[in-house]
């Protein structure tokens, strides 16, 4: 209400807030369920994940092969082999993927990739999940020395705080963030597998080629604690129990870090 005054007489004038008044109360409420859905992580529901990536196609992208789960002095014959080189035919030659190879003489080889990574919050907590791709010439339904070649040599992958590594025990080369019963010192966490290698075609075809597999881990596949500047290592690659030769192209890896 307001006051104006008109020659000799004093109008009264009325104004109407009820908009304003109606406005204001949907703009407040509008600002408290922004405030309660960003306490809830609503709308940012992915600012603590971080995802790293490794396309071997292009380059090595600084992972390092390396091998365990074989007897000391057996390197030799295991014939143990990693190299960034080109896919064989009928893939796509002119692209790369990080060659790895072993003869499983020990019944346990584990070919083996590792890198440190340092994208991540110190201290943290996280939760990751994994993809990978590979090429891979081991057919599905074959018996082997020991296991068949595809089913039985898993695809592996974990995240440490601790660089992943060969220590020797009794004259045997173990990994040493593999957890080891003291009844049973080669079982495996089993968590840490997400597959086999084995690819579509059966054993009986003919001329076994290699083709592309990807395998992905499911929710929170493993769980790593950073140090104090934010770093974890990286591992995956595969454990065998077959008896024989395993050779196998990698093309891509991925890990997706949550917090938990």
């Amino acid at each position: 209400m307001f006051f104006r005054k008109n020659n000799n007489s004093i109008e009264i004038k009325r104004t109407n807030y009820s908009n304003i008044n109606t406005f204001i109360s949907i703009f407040c409420l509008l600002v408290i369920f922004g405030i309660w859905m960003t306490g809830c992580g609503i709308n940012d529901s992915n600012v603590s994940d971080t995802l790293i990536e490794s396309d071997f196609t292009e380059s090595a992208d600084s992972w390092e092969p390396f091998f365990t789960g074989y007897n000391v002095g057996w390197g030799d014959k295991m014939d143990l082999t990693s190299e960034y080189r080109s896919l064989p035919e009928p893939l796509n030659t002119n692209e790369n993927g990080y060659f790895i190879s072993a003869v499983n003489n020990s019944d346990d080889v584990k070919m083996l990739f590792r890198k440190q990574v340092s994208a991540l919050e110190p201290n943290t907590t996280y939760q990751v999940n994994y993809t990978i791709r590979f090429a891979t010439n081991a057919p599905a339904g074959c018996a082997g020395i020991g296991g068949s070649p595809g089913g039985s040599v898993k695809v592996i992958a974990d995240a440490t705080n601790q660089k992943p590594e060969a220590f020797i025990e009794n004259d045997y080369y173990w990994l040493n963030t593999q957890y080891r019963h003291h009844d049973n010192p080669s079982q495996w966490h089993q968590n840490a597998i997400l597959g086999d290698i084995a690819n579509s075609q059966e054993c009986e075809d003919e001329n076994h080629q290699y083709e592309m597999k990807e395998l992905t881990s499911g929710p929170a596949h493993s769980t790593v604690t950073t140090d104090d500047t934010g770093s974890a290592w990286l591992l995956f690659g595969t454990r065998s129990g077959f008896e024989g030769e395993t050779a196998l192209y990698f093309t891509y890896f991925s890990a997706e870090f949550s917090m938990n």
